[in-house]
């Protein structure tokens, strides 16, 4: 009597576990995890159909240099062909000689799929002391291709420069990365040794 006990029980119990198991999964009221999105949609905007708080993406390009992108909010503008829109966005390449670009705009959109149109005022500031100050930049995410939509200024260790258009870009093969001012240079270059005297 005993024995058959034992052995009902052996096929009862794993059966009672998995029923119990079951109800735990299909009565589950846990919290829904697409609800933790920090997705808010309305909005003062009426053309603002959605907003992502504090966005961020972090990849390599084609070239291997490191790409992170940032910013305070995104939203999908309700207009054909927008796409998407950040506001404070940041961009930050890591060159794989230890180098590093950061890229702050006040407005970014993600136009034809790898490319970045930044306005509304543009910084970009690289390890190396020296700041670029521009209206837009045109960039891909992809790789490292940036150009200036207007005129540039810039300031770093002995200079002050403007010019017409600036282009950022690898410089082919190796780790640099090449910044090219065009249309206009106007250069003033100052000695270091002749600023501590």
């Amino acid at each position: 009597m005993y024995s058959r006990l034992i052995a009902w029980l052996k096929i009862l119990l794993p059966l009672g576990a998995l029923v119990l198991l079951s109800t735990i999964f299909l009565y589950s009221r846990g919290p829904d995890p697409i609800a933790a999105i920090p997705v808010l949609t309305g909005g003062a905007d009426p053309t603002v159909t959605e907003q992502i708080g504090s966005p961020f993406y972090a990849g390599t390009t084609e070239s291997g240099q490191g790409l992170t992108l940032s910013a305070r909010q995104a939203r999908f503008s309700g207009d054909e062909g927008s796409g998407v829109i950040a506001d404070d966005l940041r961009a930050i390449i890591d060159v794989k000689d230890g180098n590093r670009i950061v890229i702050d705009a006040t407005v970014g959109q993600m136009e034809d799929g790898d490319r970045l149109s930044l306005r509304d005022g543009v910084i970009l500031e690289s390890s190396s002391g020296y700041t670029v100050r521009t209206k837009g930049l045109n960039a891909a995410v992809n790789r490292v291709d940036i150009e200036s939509t207007a005129e540039v200024e810039a300031d770093g260790p002995g200079l002050t420069l403007s010019a017409g258009r600036l282009r950022v870009k690898d410089s082919g093969g190796t780790t640099d990365i090449q910044l090219l001012f065009t249309d206009g240079v106007k250069l003033v270059y100052v000695p270091q040794q002749d600023k501590a005297e």
